[in-house]
């Protein structure tokens, strides 16, 4: 019965007839790593790039680098080259450091240049408690907000229940060696930071407080022209009693900015269920799990199965 169906498909028609015989041509396999001994005199195709399309090769190469203008090359004459890194992208040294009783502010710059001047200048301040949270927010701050010629103001708070005038000798001795720590770790995290960005005359202020952590990072933003806060969204970070999560609250309905907070992109979760393998069409119908329903009278399809 399918045979008798499928008949009137191979019948030579005088239409078929009319179509042209397709011509086969032989050609190497675009996909097969080629060697020495597939080589043929006859074969004009050009495997290298840089020979066959010398513009697409300049623009692929492009893609994968930043083009630092007015910068000789290490090697002009090789395909691919190499840039060397701007002198002027280093930090400024030695930083400059200010010490008081209850505080360490450390101000350096980054790429001093002559030639990449910018008129404008924004400054952001970044709450930082060395935690996930405020790690990634002060990343992608500089990383996405950051422009030549910007400044950037970022406050780590040692939280304190009392003042540090009613401390005796002993801990005041305990909390500037903790100071002295995180302004320290402060640095090498910024340095790590900036030092990769191809940006120039950044100002960078760096304070270490030891005191009440809401109303320090309040008296330094109040004190301080500010385009813009940025912190973390929640996080208990390494500085002791910084929370992130209710400092940036308490930031966000109190300062005289704007504040961003940032979160970090969430991570899909994998499912812990098991695919199972699909049973068969016809075993499904046998088992009563699938039924096929038929118009009265219609007339099989090809795919009809009989016996079902």
């Amino acid at each position: 019965m399918l045979a008798q169906e499928i008949e009137h498909l191979n019948r030579d028609t005088p239409e078929d007839r009319r179509v042209k015989e397709a011509v086969i041509m032989e050609k190497a396999d675009p996909n097969k790593l080629r060697t020495d001994d597939d080589s043929d005199d006859n074969d004009e195709y050009e495997d290298d790039l840089a020979v066959r399309d010398p513009e697409l090769f300049k623009i692929t190469e492009s893609n994968r680098q930043i083009i630092i203008e007015d910068m000789p090359a290490v090697e002009e004459t090789k395909p691919g080259k190499q840039f060397r890194r701007p002198l002027e992208l280093v930090f400024s040294e030695p930083p400059v450091t200010i010490t008081e009783t209850n505080r360490i502010i450390v101000t350096m710059t980054y790429g001093n240049s002559t030639v990449h001047t910018t008129k404008k200048s924004r400054k952001y301040l970044m709450a930082y408690d060395g935690g996930e949270e405020s790690k990634y927010a002060m990343h992608w701050a500089m990383g996405t907000m950051l422009r030549s010629g910007d400044e950037v103001h970022v406050v780590g708070v040692i939280n304190l229940e009392e003042d540090v005038d009613d401390m005796d000798e002993d801990e005041k001795k305990r909390l500037w060696q903790e100071m002295d720590r995180n302004s320290k770790t402060l640095i090498s995290n910024v340095r790590t930071v900036l030092g990769d960005m191809l940006l120039y005359n950044i100002k960078i202020a760096l304070y270490t407080i030891a005191g009440q952590t809401k109303e320090a990072l309040l008296n330094v933003i109040s004190e301080t022209p500010l385009t813009m806060v940025v912190c973390g969204s929640r996080d208990r970070g390494s500085l002791k009693g910084m929370l992130m999560g209710s400092v940036s609250t308490f930031l966000v309905h109190n300062s005289p900015v704007p504040v961003s907070v940032v979160r970090p992109q969430k991570t899909e979760k994998k499912s812990k269920k098991k695919l199972t393998a699909a049973q068969k069409l016809s075993q499904s119908v046998r088992n009563g799990q699938l039924k096929v329903d038929e118009a009265e009278g219609a007339v099989p399809s090809i795919n009809g199965h009989d016996g079902i």
